[in-house]
């Protein structure tokens, strides 16, 4: 019994653990002096999410990794309808579709987008390795048989909504006929696999259309840049990068030219200007950048922050809870709490690597990810090297959503340190 306690304590990652709740009592407290003058007792709600993410993650942490595995596609499933649902019948705040009302509380399907993609990616990555790293058309399948399908039910649906074209949409039944001729021959090639029905690139881009579509830009791109990390991190060919790298860049194109609506084009706007429009639109950014300069070295105090106490810092303890950081304790203060992020991640990938399991290792290097990404999106949204998103500070900002999903990223990487020599 007692080699068995010994061997469980070698295992457990205490250092990340440790970290993460030195940033949680760091937010708590951010938020005491925040909003102590509005809401004094918004913390005691804040504790109750931690303790709820608590529960949570020991649940994660009870099963073992590969069931992680088993559920990963259902789980994903799941959460696209969950996305669908919100465009159907979700509520509407400030213009934005991004919750599901269900009585007690409202979810938010986004944020659980990001463990679902870290799951799925995972499991399709673990299934389907290629030696000498992925080349562009192994991510992209062009004969993947859901496209044709998928094309076919787009035509469908523009004879009945539309049958002034009907020409063009029995040209779009003629292609894919052809399309699908193309895809069966491939299977009948390969065999029947699941890369044939759904490719990665499709796995990553169904829930970053859906979020697009409420619209949550900030979240969306998270979402993207999460399992584009994990991609990164089994490997890609040069030349796969360098025409990806390109292709980004005309979607980026004709997303700023169509896609984007004209409040998320102003945001851009705004981040490269502020001062054009200091009393609106630029208001968050410029009244951010001037809490985390006035509290240069030491910082005002705790709880003396002009900027906070003043109410002049919009959203302090949510989105720009690292301004209060910044303007309380300073310039060392602020590079503390960016250390003590850095120290988590490295540990999180420390876990990715000591494993021999190749699905194992992804979902940490995931769940790396997705403190990495929120951490850097929040630290250069608050100091104006990126436009205002409205993105969340892991472990700190206030938010019962947030920190759910942070804490169960910690709490895979922690399911991986202790089952990987069970398996």
């Amino acid at each position: 019994m007692r080699s068995k306690n010994s061997s469980f304590r070698v295992r457990f990652p205490t250092s990340s653990v440790i970290y993460a709740l030195l940033l949680m009592l760091i937010g708590v407290a951010s938020i005491i002096s925040a909003s102590k003058a509005t809401q004094p007792n918004l913390f005691l709600m804040q504790l109750t999410w931690v303790a709820v993410a608590t529960f949570m993650a020991s649940v994660i942490c009870f099963f073992r990794t590969r069931t992680l595995g088993l559920i990963a596609y259902p789980f994903y499933v799941g959460v696209v309808l969950l996305l669908l649902g919100v465009l159907g019948f979700g509520v509407v705040v400030k213009g934005a579709q991004r919750w599901i009302d269900i009585g007690f509380m409202r979810l938010q399907p986004s944020e659980l987008a990001k463990i679902a993609v870290v799951l799925a990616t995972a499991k399709f990555c673990a299934d389907y390795e290629v030696r000498g790293g992925y080349r562009l058309r192994d991510l992209i399948r062009p004969l993947n048989i859901s496209r044709p399908l998928a094309l076919i039910a787009v035509c469908v649906f523009g004879l009945l909504r539309a049958p002034d074209y009907f020409w063009l949409m029995i040209f779009g039944f003629v292609i894919s006929a052809i399309w699908m001729l193309f895809a069966i021959r491939q299977i009948g090639q390969e065999g029947l696999h699941l890369y044939q029905f759904l490719s990665l690139s499709d796995l990553v881009l169904i829930p970053f259309l859906l979020i697009l579509v409420e619209p949550d830009l900030g979240t969306g791109l998270i979402v993207l840049a999460i399992p584009t990390s994990m991609i990164l991190f089994c490997g890609m060919r040069k030349s796969s990068l360098i025409i990806a790298g390109l292709f980004a860049a005309g979607v980026a194109l004709v997303g700023w030219n169509f896609v984007l609506k004209d409040y998320q084009k102003q945001r851009v706007h705004t981040f490269l200007n502020p001062e054009a429009d200091i009393r609106g639109k630029g208001y968050h950014a410029i009244q951010s950048m001037i809490a985390v300069g006035s509290g240069q070295l030491l910082g005002k105090g705790y709880g003396e922050g002009t900027q906070t106490q003043l109410s002049f810092l919009p959203e302090n303890h949510t989105d720009f809870v690292f301004s209060v950081l910044a303007e309380e304790w300073g310039f060392l203060g602020a590079i503390f709490v960016l250390a003590l992020f850095l120290a988590l991640i490295l540990s999180m990938i420390q876990i990715a690597s000591r494993t021999r399991d190749r699905f194992a290792s992804l979902l940490a290097v995931g769940a790396a990810s997705v403190v990495f990404w929120h951490m850097t999106v929040n630290a250069g949204m608050v100091i104006g090297l990126l436009p205002v998103v409205g993105v969340p500070l892991p472990f700190v900002s206030y938010g019962g959503a947030s920190m759910l999903i942070q804490v169960a990223a910690l709490a895979i990487c922690i399911n991986v340190a202790l089952w990987r020599k069970v398996r």
